[in-house]
């Protein structure tokens, strides 16, 4: 594995190994926008200055103009007490920081407001804002209770989680097939927005709290409701994190709205858990053949807080990127009619196939060309050397996967077209630290498995059963915290 990562690394068009350096240059000088005392970086001033909705949904062009100004690493320092971030834009620099991971890597939290507000109420911060030994408990947790049994090979591993979970993800989006069916017959189009949102939750119902919610039936209006609860918590935090860091001394409006706004979401998701958790037992029987939750509330070293944190971390991260994940890979399907009838072909072939090789890299190439988010954080633990400058411990790192998996000099066969034939080419070298859409090592995130199976379990039965076309203008990305949707989401599905 070290060796090929080696190779890689001495092919990666503008790599990191590539500096000839004897002498590394100081922090000082990693290039970057001009800084102001006490505001940091003038290029960062805006969002503090203008915080509405439009100037923060442009934040990952901003991105991109500071890797075309200043390169492969930039340094900004964010302002009012938050220090300073390396921006990074070179997979062989990816590499490195995440080489040095060791077993507890550390993150920048995600939502801080999300944390702080937790906090404040005595709760866990729950994975995605924890560092150390109890991050490392609880995702080991998660662990266990995905990879039974720990000794298994890869493939072996993944043919039994398989085994496990098809049955419920086939469930959903057999239920999906017949709600979208009926949303074409009611509205003639679906709005796959709200649509998406509901498959998201009946998913989450069915493998983390082992029942149907009813999101796709007579509960609808309910899941649409909690979808637009999470929305508006996503965009205000987006404005938050970039805007003037007020909340953070005192008690602000937008920190009132959010408080708010968190109040309702957690009821509603506290009731989830209590409803589920209740109903499940403490058994002496073999785990192997336990679903996610029961397994969890089965282990001695997890008492019920625990159980909940995981179980609530996972829901929350969950409808937050698989159904965007769904909407993307629909309109990359619906776009081009050439790939949408190789997929039918596909599983006309070998209907009860789950290998599908063909739409899995139709779903790769989604994930390239719409990441879900803008970074994989980390705090380096030792000082690193980055393109050739000296990165001291402590420091914040943004792997700005966003332009990485579209950037013209690492995919120069045409990285803003839609070509799953890519990933299906082996010719074809593709730097392993390029495409990260999960994250990288411990820090994965912890539901990979499930939303792969999820998104191709269903986007195979839609396929199967419809030929889809997108209505309206072109769906692109906006920045709310996460990278989402914007555009017509609206499609038509006509049977075949």
């Amino acid at each position: 594995m070290r060796k090929s990562l080696q190779k890689f690394a001495e092919k990666c068009p503008f790599s990191a190994t590539s500096v000839k350096t004897s002498v590394p240059r100081r922090f000082s000088e990693i290039p970057g926008p001009l800084e102001l005392p006490i505001i940091g970086n003038i290029g960062n001033f805006k969002y503090a200055v203008r915080s509405d909705s439009k100037t923060i949904e442009g934040y990952n062009h901003h991105l991109e103009e500071m890797y075309h100004k200043y390169g492969k690493i930039v340094k900004e320092n964010l302002g009012f007490g938050r220090k300073h971030v390396i921006h990074l834009f070179d997979p062989a620099d990816a590499q490195i920081v995440l080489a040095a991971d060791g077993k507890t890597p550390f993150i920048v939290p995600l939502q801080e407001t999300t944390q702080k507000y937790r906090e404040m109420k005595g709760m866990n911060p729950g994975l995605g804002n924890l560092n150390g030994p109890e991050w490392y408990r609880l995702r080991s947790s998660i662990q266990h209770a995905m990879m039974r049994p720990q000794s298994v090979q890869t493939m072996f591993f993944y043919f039994l989680f398989i085994l496990r979970y098809l049955p419920f993800s086939q469930i959903v989006s057999e239920e999906l097939v017949k709600h979208v069916a009926k949303e074409q017959v009611r509205f003639g189009h679906v709005n796959m927005q709200k649509v998406a949102g509901r498959w998201s939750l009946e998913s989450a119902g069915q493998i983390l709290f082992e029942k149907s919610l009813g999101s796709l039936g007579d509960r609808s209006e309910w899941a649409d409701g909690l979808i637009e609860l999470n929305k508006k918590i996503f965009q205000l935090s987006a404005k938050m994190r970039l805007g003037f860091p007020l909340f953070r001394l005192f008690s602000t409006p937008s920190w009132k709205k959010m408080v708010e706004l968190e109040d309702r979401f957690y009821a509603e998701v506290d009731r989830l858990m209590d409803d589920a958790l209740d109903k499940l037992t403490v058994k002496d029987s073999d785990s192997q053949n336990m679903r996610f939750a029961s397994y969890l509330i089965n282990q001695k070293e997890l008492n019920r807080r625990d159980v909940k944190v995981i179980l609530l971390s996972m829901f929350s991260d969950g409808l937050s990127t698989t159904a965007p994940m769904l909407i993307y890979n629909l309109y990359n399907i619906a776009a081009h009619p050439d790939a949408q009838h190789k997929i039918q072909k596909e599983i006309k072939e070998d209907p009860t196939s789950t290998k599908l090789p063909f739409l899995r890299s139709c779903i790769k190439e989604t994930f390239r060309m719409f990441p879900i988010g803008t970074e994989v954080s980390r705090i380096t633990q030792k000082d690193l050397i980055l393109s050739g400058f000296h990165v001291p411990s402590g420091t914040a790192v943004d792997i700005n996967t966003n332009i990485l998996m579209r950037n013209e000099v690492l995919f120069s066969d045409s990285p803003h077209e839609f070509k799953p034939q890519r990933w299906l080419e082996k010719s074809k070298d593709v730097h392993p630290f390029t495409f990260l859409p999960f994250g990288f090592g411990p820090r994965m995130c912890a539901g990979r498995r499930f939303a792969e199976q999820d998104l191709l379990t269903s986007l195979a039965k839609l396929c199967a059963n419809f030929d889809i076309h997108h209505r309206g203008e072109p769906i692109t990305q906006i920045y709310e915290t996460l990278l989402l949707p914007r555009g017509n989401c609206e499609f038509e599905f006509r049977k075949l």
